[in-house]
């Protein structure tokens, strides 16, 4: 399913922004003037739905935020998905931010976990295993979206992706947890705010044979 990669509005939320428009049109014919605050809420619909265009870092091995919002964990963990050690990094999104999911890194995706799916205990509702052409793996796994709970998600398995592209859409935000490769050194600390398509959060440790 293409998407626009240059929309200044998701395209998700076009039909609630047009509809508010139009409603702020009918109420401003029938009552006039006194009809300004629904105009307020057709400016904070705009600001809220906004999709700015982002520039990804020219950093092959780099693994970008997926998407806008605050590092509240790195740990070392078992990735419940591919049984591995792993470096988890959790980013939880802002409810005034951003919501567009974008690809953390160049690869095709091997497999998805939806519903009974899911390893008991996770808290996730969707995860997405994404791998490079050098077979670093990578795991996105998204909690319950805030309030509406739904998660637009572009990737089928066999897609391939590029680094930093608009790949789904979490309305109001949730928390992701990134799965990497247990060798990854962590390039963001707990408590920094980052940025999806242009942030660095780890980088992939290739080692040369000796």
């Amino acid at each position: 399913m293409p998407v626009s990669q240059h929309s200044s509005i998701a395209k998700e939320g076009m039909p609630l922004l047009i509809a508010a428009i139009f409603g702020a049109l009918l109420l401003q014919v029938f009552y006039g003037g006194i009809t300004w605050p629904s105009w307020l809420l057709v400016l904070a619909l705009g600001w809220l739905l906004r999709d700015p265009q982002r520039s990804t870092p020219a950093s092959p091995l780099g693994i970008v935020a997926p998407v806008d919002g605050k590092v509240i964990a790195i740990e070392n963990t078992k990735d419940p998905y591919l049984s591995r050690d792993s470096l988890k990094i959790s980013i939880l999104m802002p409810l005034y931010g951003t919501f567009t999911l974008r690809s953390v890194t160049e690869g095709n995706i091997i497999q998805h976990w939806m519903d009974e799916t899911i390893p008991r205990g996770s808290g996730h509702t969707h995860a997405v295993w994404l791998q490079t052409d050098e077979e670093d793996d990578v795991v996105l796994a998204l909690h319950p979206g805030r309030f509406l709970g739904r998660i637009a998600c572009y990737l089928s398995t066999g897609d391939r992706v590029g680094q930093g592209r608009r790949c789904g859409y979490i309305p109001l935000g949730a928390q992701l947890d990134v799965y990497l490769p247990a060798d990854c050194p962590a390039k963001v600390s707990v408590g920094d705010k980052v940025w999806g398509g242009e942030s660095i959060l780890a980088q992939f440790i290739h080692r040369t044979p000796s």
